[in-house]
């Protein structure tokens, strides 16, 4: 039986470097940034939610920042974007969930969606919630701030462009593509992925909240769709790179049909530092534990497969002066979904910004998480 929730498994409780501890940004979209976010909340306020504390200070929260990406253009959020000319919404929304106090039924309910209904079909709840805010208060960032404060997120939530931005993707066959639906659905190698806007806007707090980190995580996500555009906005990419945080990329658990066929962890580090002109992570976390067999044939028939990190890339990684370190990620939640493993992953990333890992040279390997 594989580990599902974060509810069902022990977490190393928080032995920050100091009485307030770390300060994290996670960075991406899709489903992978909330479940970053799902078991950094349980570490980082695991003490607050023990002791029956009040909804952190505004101060407090800024130590679990998410900075998502805005690129979508597909489902609720895209006809959203269409019709209101709008940041999308949906990994925002499924960010402020994920940060939401447990017992707040109110993030329940911003998650429904409406499966039938003259205009509302598709819509999510919290979707319609943030349009509604943002034409209130003609900002989008404000709109997504007091989403937050409804929900009662334990951490804060920022858009990683203050304008929309649309994706354009070169392909190796001369093929170039706009949009993130197109691009996800089209198949073939990417050569070289760009925003339009190429110099988009981004929020100060954006660039504030890295230059305060303690620890950046990267990932896990669609290489392209999800993690990709928020490492292009150039803001945020110079202060990642003059950051004197640990900087972590996560590893994928598998490849994604279309986008990253036949990848391995090192394709995915070298096809970021090619498109940023630089190498931006000090870390790699990675998957040491296998797919179940009847999961990854069900994924296989997708045309996904495993990511198996070998000696190669482990050597590959050493050489350029990334540490790889391995940690047991495979849980599958909900049934039938390969995801990472939001505690273990979560109780790895505040190793790191604790420095207890900081004596590791070369590979290394998390066991117990």
């Amino acid at each position: 039986m594989l580990p599902r929730s974060a509810a069902q498994s022990s977490v190393i409780r928080s032995d920050p470097r100091s009485a307030a501890g770390p300060r994290v940004v996670a960075i991406g979209g899709g489903t992978g940034l909330p479940n970053v976010l799902r078991g950094l909340r349980g570490v980082l306020f695991a003490d607050r939610a023990a002791e029956g504390s009040p909804e952190p200070n505004r101060d407090e929260r800024e130590r679990l920042v998410a900075i998502v990406t805005t690129s979508d253009d597909g489902g609720s959020s895209g006809r959203l974007r269409a019709e209101f000319n709008m940041i999308p919404p949906g990994d925002i929304r499924n960010c402020l969930a994920a940060l939401s106090d447990n017992h707040a039924q109110i993030a329940d309910i911003f998650q429904y969606r409406f499966g039938s209904g003259d205009g509302l079909n598709g819509h999510a709840i919290g979707n319609l919630v943030l349009a509604a805010l943002a034409d209130v208060t003609n900002d989008f960032a404000q709109a997504v701030e007091i989403a937050a404060r409804v929900v009662g997120a334990w951490g804060v939530v920022l858009p990683a462009t203050t304008e929309l931005v649309t994706l354009v993707a070169e392909f190796a066959d001369g093929r170039v593509l706009n949009g993130e639906t197109a691009i996800s659905g089209a198949g073939g190698r990417i050569a070289r992925l760009t925003l339009l806007p190429d110099a988009p806007r981004c929020s100060p707090r954006v660039v504030d909240a890295i230059q305060r980190a303690d620890v950046i995580v990267v990932g896990p996500g669609s290489l392209y769709t999800s993690l990709l555009p928020p490492l292009l906005v150039k803001p945020a990419a110079e202060a990642i790179q003059r950051s004197a945080a640990v900087r972590i990329l996560v590893a994928n658990l598998m490849t994604e049909p279309g986008e990253t066929d036949d990848f391995s962890v090192l394709d995915h580090l070298l096809t970021i530092e090619r498109h940023l002109g630089r190498q931006l992570f000090d870390c790699v976390i990675y998957n040491t534990m296998p797919v179940p067999a009847l999961l990854a044939e069900g994924y296989g028939t997708r045309g996904a497969s495993p990511i198996v990190t070998g000696t190669f890339e482990l050597n590959a990684l050493e050489r350029f002066g990334v540490r790889a370190i391995g940690v047991p990620l495979v849980s599958e939640h909900p049934a039938g979904k390969i995801r990472h493993h939001p505690d273990r992953l979560a109780s790895a990333i505040t190793a790191l910004a604790r420095g207890k890992l900081g004596a590791w040279r070369g590979r290394a390997e998390v066991g117990g998480l």
